[in-house]
């Protein structure tokens, strides 16, 4: 009965959350949902900060961060190539800084774990969100962008329901101690039909197999998604990234998924574009 609770709440947090997103749609069209997705990366950038970072004592280090991940996002809905020289740069920033604050200390393992955590942390919400963001930029983008978020949430929905109902045997107990091989083949079939949907919508003119391919495609790198950010949590020892929408946690709860789907989805757009020109 607790776990089908859970399951409402859930399901009611993401309507409001998608009421939200899609209210700025109505008064603002394609710039409300890039405005979605920049308030997304804010949320999120931020609860990463605290996730990856939640031993740091240096408000400063932290800070600084949290901006450049903002500042890399911002670059890269731009341009990717603008994009990935911010990053770097951001980088290189991030490594001087810590350099001249924290050598006295003498702790080098401490300093190293911080770069490589700032150079996954500026990749995850500072290059992946530009993706999705970019989707938006492609002919017939809404579309795809619905594509993108039922693809994913479809998925989520049908993994939670086939592991409360049927799932037994547990894929990475050691990341995530719920998850269930049943529950994986459950996301990925609510993927399928979730993409199946969205081409009779949306695109029934080209080919049902690619569409098919690329749901399944993005709901299995969605989970691993999943997987990653629970990771992320675990080491941390945090149980949700935030407490933003209930039943989910935080932001990053419920978009670890987006993050890994997107670049397969933009992909997927340009792969069809070539083939269509």
């Amino acid at each position: 009965m607790t776990t089908w609770k859970s399951f409402l709440t859930r399901a009611a947090s993401a309507i409001v959350a998608l009421a939200l997103i899609f209210g700025l749609y109505a008064v603002w069209a394609v710039d409300g949902l890039k405005i979605a997705v920049a308030l997304i990366v804010m949320i999120g950038a931020w609860e990463l900060t605290g996730i990856l970072f939640c031993k740091e004592k240096s408000s400063l280090l932290k800070i600084t961060f949290f901006v450049l991940t903002l500042v890399v996002f911002a670059a890269s809905v731009v341009s990717l190539s603008v994009g990935s020289l911010i990053y770097s740069l951001a980088l290189i920033v991030m490594i001087t800084t810590v350099l001249l604050k924290n050598h006295r200390d003498g702790d080098l393992v401490s300093m190293a774990e911080f770069h490589a955590k700032t150079a996954l942390g500026l990749f995850y919400m500072g290059l992946l969100p530009s993706f999705a963001y970019r989707i938006l930029d492609q002919a017939y983008g809404i579309s795809w962008f619905i594509f993108l978020l039922a693809a994913v949430f479809a998925g989520d929905t049908l993994a939670y329901v086939f592991g409360v109902l049927i799932g037994k045997h547990k894929v990475m107990p050691s990341v995530s101690p719920k998850k269930t091989w049943q529950g994986s083949v459950g996301g990925l079939l609510g993927s399928v039909i979730a993409g199946v949907i969205c081409w009779y919508l949306f695109f029934s003119s080209h080919s049902l197999g690619l569409f098919i391919a690329m749901a399944a495609l993005s709901g299995f790198v969605g989970q691993f998604g999943d997987f990653f950010e629970s990771l992320l949590k675990r080491v941390a020892d945090v149980k949700d990234s935030g407490k933003i929408m209930p039943g989910h946690g935080g932001v990053l709860d419920r978009i670890d998924g987006v993050l890994f789907a997107s670049p397969v989805i933009l992909s997927g757009i340009l792969i069809l574009s070539h083939l269509s020109s």
